[in-house]
């Protein structure tokens, strides 16, 4: 008798154990379904807004070039510069591949830029010129066939029963399988997604990396050089470049190349992907670049685990300084600044004598736990270092200063190089840092004319200094 009723009060037990495990994975699959509703509609609703963008930019652009008013120009131009901000900021929502992503929000980015360019040129005075209004043709070309292609992908969906996001069932089996990050890839998806990433985006991407450069240097743009003046010497082989990368990295030897591929645009380079000498299989934690001419250190980044911090802000600029030098970029100095997550994002600019160079710039992450060097960023100054020959300021500081606001309490004053206005020069400018009210600012006085050139706000918080 007692056998039976411990095992009647062990299998009511199991029964109440079930019907709860069932009420409750019945509740959180309802919870996981609303929230995956809610979110596959806001990135259709993302999406739809990137295709309706998109159509705004290309009958913008046509406006643009049909107007013979400089004053209309300038307002298409405007509203194709929000257009294509809002495009880029709906298109980032979506959950792409990469490879997929990366050109299409490229073009839109640039797009937006060239309109901004065209807008300034011509509130300075500057009507545009035959190439630029070349430039702008294609750009409408290119983004009306960019908005038929959205239109016909949104009508796949519709038919496909398309969703950006599947809702995660909890079951027993799902206990003991590994759940994967709901990403929209081609081979993880429905037949509908893996037709439109090949037959839709692919192409799309595909097509705009084979778009020529931009004839303008603004600050999303390639540059105008189709070889960028740093980039000297001879070319280099795979096994140079990766014995360039080998004396550069001072543990390379606790890593083992992965795979090694080449990377094109406007600094072609060598990308390896590099993992733990003691691991197995193609998971990799260091990827680096090597620049095919003149094998230059382009970018690096490693993923390592962090530890507690034991550096401040200060020491990981002297870091970044002496590693930038070590690795072929002297006379760097640190402008901005960010802490983040236990690392120090650190920007540099190049001085020249006694002038701060700000479009030769590079980035650096700083680990704050050891102070390694994680993460390198030389496009910027590969793009525009080269020998400059620059003018000696027409006035003087004080003069410069007293075009200030007297509101400005100065706290600093330099020589600087920076982009005009327009994107498509350089300006010699007196940089004051000063206080007014209770904001720091940046002016900049042109070293020639005593123009004022630009404003900026410095934010400071904890996380490091931040302009606005």
């Amino acid at each position: 008798m007692r056998r039976v009723l411990t095992w009647l009060s062990v299998s009511l037990l199991g029964a109440i154990a079930i019907a709860v495990w069932a009420a409750w994975t019945f509740q959180l699959n309802e919870h996981n379904q609303l929230l995956a509703n809610a979110l596959e509609a806001e990135r259709q609703r993302n999406f739809v807004d990137m295709a309706h963008h998109v159509e705004q930019i290309q009958a913008m652009l046509g406006k643009g070039l049909a107007t013979g008013s400089e004053r209309q120009n300038m307002r298409y131009m405007a509203d194709v510069n929000r257009h294509a901000a809002a495009a880029v900021a709906a298109f980032a929502s979506l959950p792409l591949p990469p490879e997929v992503s990366t050109a299409t929000g490229k073009f839109l980015q640039q797009v937006g830029d060239f309109s901004l360019s065209l807008l300034r040129d011509e509130a300075a005075g500057r009507p545009m010129t035959e190439a630029e209004r070349a430039e702008l043709a294609r750009l409408r070309r290119e983004s009306a066939a960019l908005s038929q292609q959205l239109n016909e992908m949104l009508t796949q969906y519709n038919r496909g029963g398309f969703r950006w996001h599947r809702p995660v069932r909890l079951s027993w089996s799902t206990l003991f399988r590994r759940v994967e990050p709901p990403v929209a890839t081609a081979g993880a998806q429905s037949p509908a997604m893996a037709a439109l990433l090949d037959g839709g985006w692919a192409q799309m991407a595909t097509k705009f990396e084979q778009m020529p450069v931009f004839i303008y240097d603004g600050p999303f743009s390639d540059h105008v050089n189709q070889t960028p003046p740093a980039l000297s010497g001879p070319a280099v082989s795979r096994e140079e470049a990766g014995q360039r990368l080998a004396s550069l990295l001072p543990n390379f030897d606790s890593y083992r190349t992965v795979d090694v591929t080449e990377t094109g645009g406007n600094l072609p380079a060598f990308s390896f992907r590099l993992a733990p000498a003691a691991s197995r299989g193609s998971t990799y934690t260091v990827t680096a670049e090597i620049t095919l001419q003149g094998g230059r250190l382009l970018t690096l980044l490693n993923d390592r685990v962090l530890g507690s911090p034991t550096l401040d802000l200060e020491r990981a600029r002297a870091i970044g300084r002496e590693y930038l030098a070590r690795v072929g970029y002297p006379d760097m100095v640190p402008t901005f600044a960010q802490v983040q997550d236990g690392t120090a994002f650190v920007a540099y600019a190049y001085r020249q004598g006694d002038v701060v160079v700000y479009p030769d710039q590079a980035k650096v992450k700083v680990a704050l736990d050891n102070g390694e060097v994680l993460g390198l960023d030389a496009r910027q100054y590969l793009t525009h270092h080269r020998p400059r020959t620059l003018p000696a300021p027409r006035i003087s500081a004080d003069e410069a200063r007293a075009r200030l606001n007297p509101a400005l309490q100065v706290t600093r004053v330099q020589l600087a190089l920076i982009p005009d206005a327009a994107g498509t020069g350089e300006r010699l400018a007196y940089e004051f840092q000063g206080r007014m009210d209770d904001g720091i600012f940046l002016v900049y006085i042109n070293a020639e004319t005593g123009a004022e050139e630009q404003i900026l706000q410095l934010i400071e918080t904890e996380g490091g200094t931040f302009t606005l």
